[in-house]
């Protein structure tokens, strides 16, 4: 393939345009490339690819019905403000250009109840125009949600349905999803404890203990300048910022003052270990500690507990929708739940695909 003899700027030849080679784009440092993969649905299969195409459509029904709401709700809030307006008419007293009619007149009363009606009926268009447009915001939420999780894949990974059976259960269908996701909102609880847990003591005091040996070593005074040249020991100094009270506001000055953290630590490392042990034994729950370890195993196996939970939870809403029940995916659902995917290792490129297919598979 011929190159043209240009450079850019980080001295990499670039690539004729409208080659294969023209969707990588350096950056500023070497390795980095921008990669133009097309449509980003083409890593999902043909069966998630038209859950996401059937999403775009509902929310594109949507749209066009609220718009139709909307101009409804216009045409509704014009003919109150007639009745209103004629109403005021008919009480206005006749030297101010009314005909001085008082709230029992028939023509009153008649007016009165076509504006009850007409505030009823945009009483009832804004439920539903509300209704509409939260259904719009859930299903944007979800489309982004989808995209994010195209971009934020692992790397060289495509999208691969997984069969899911129908989730087996009794009663109701829709009280089927509910409880579904109330064990979802249980497993997060979960999720949320073992993230908050707190460490181990033993743990935490061994890295004090390291964490004041680097103060002992940083806290050294230097003696040999004084041995060797005669000069006064001098202490490891710290950075600081100061606040500037005295000046405008917002000002800030820099300085040095010796470190008395590290200071301490090399004056009396045993008492500040003993010290400072005490003070994790004070706040210590090892009772509810987790160890690293515990904690990604736990963390992991309650993520997939989730992601179970959350297919099935998925499954039972497209069975409810075929069955025409009020039923609909979450708007905070694992969008591998409700395309019914995981990321699997994207296959080859072929042989003949050339740098082009090479690149494209790296961007997978």
């Amino acid at each position: 393939m011929s190159r043209i003899p240009s450079r850019n700027e980080t001295g990499f030849p670039l690539a004729p345009v409208g080659s294969s080679d023209a969707s990588v784009v350096t950056g500023p440092l070497p390795g980095m490339m921008v990669i133009n993969t097309g449509d980003p649905l083409e890593v999902l299969p043909a069966e998630a690819r038209e859950k996401v195409a059937d999403l775009h459509r509902r929310r594109a029904d949507v749209t066009t019905l609220y718009r139709s709401v909307f101009e409804d709700e216009q045409m509704l809030r014009a003919e109150i403000f007639k009745h209103e307006v004629r109403i005021a008419e008919l009480m206005e007293p006749r030297g101010q250009g009314g005909f001085g009619l008082d709230d029992s007149a028939p023509q009153v009363v008649a007016e009165q109840k076509r504006l009850a009606q007409k505030r009823s009926d945009l009483a009832r268009l804004l439920t539903l125009k509300e209704a509409r447009s939260s259904d719009g915001r859930r299903l944007g939420e979800l489309l982004r949600s989808i995209e994010q999780a195209i971009a934020g894949r692992p790397a060289g990974t495509v999208g691969k349905m997984v069969e899911i059976d129908p989730p087996s259960f009794k009663g109701d269908l829709i009280d089927a999803i509910a409880g579904k996701q109330r064990r979802g909102r249980e497993l997060r609880a979960d999720l949320a404890r073992i993230r908050c847990a707190p460490h181990p003591s033993a743990a935490r005091k061994a890295a004090m203990v390291e964490q004041v040996a680097g103060w002992v070593e940083q806290g050294r005074p230097d003696a040999a300048a004084s041995i060797e040249h005669g000069a006064p020991i001098t202490w490891p100094l710290a950075n600081c910022r100061f606040d500037v009270h005295n000046a405008g506001p917002g000002a800030i000055a820099f300085g040095q003052l010796v470190d008395v953290v590290a200071f301490m630590a090399w004056w009396d490392r045993q008492g500040m270990i003993e010290r400072l042990s005490a003070e994790l034994d004070a706040v210590a729950d090892d009772d509810a500690a987790l160890s690293d370890e515990e904690r990604r195993e736990q963390e992991a196996q309650t993520l997939a507990d989730l992601l179970a939970v959350e297919r099935e939870e998925c499954r039972l809403v497209e069975i409810a929708q075929m069955q025409g029940l009020p039923a609909d995916f979450r708007a905070d659902a694992d969008p591998r739940a409700i395309l019914q995917i995981e990321w699997g290792p994207a296959p080859e490129p072929r042989e003949d695909a050339g740098e082009a297919g090479i690149v494209r598979h790296i961007g997978q």
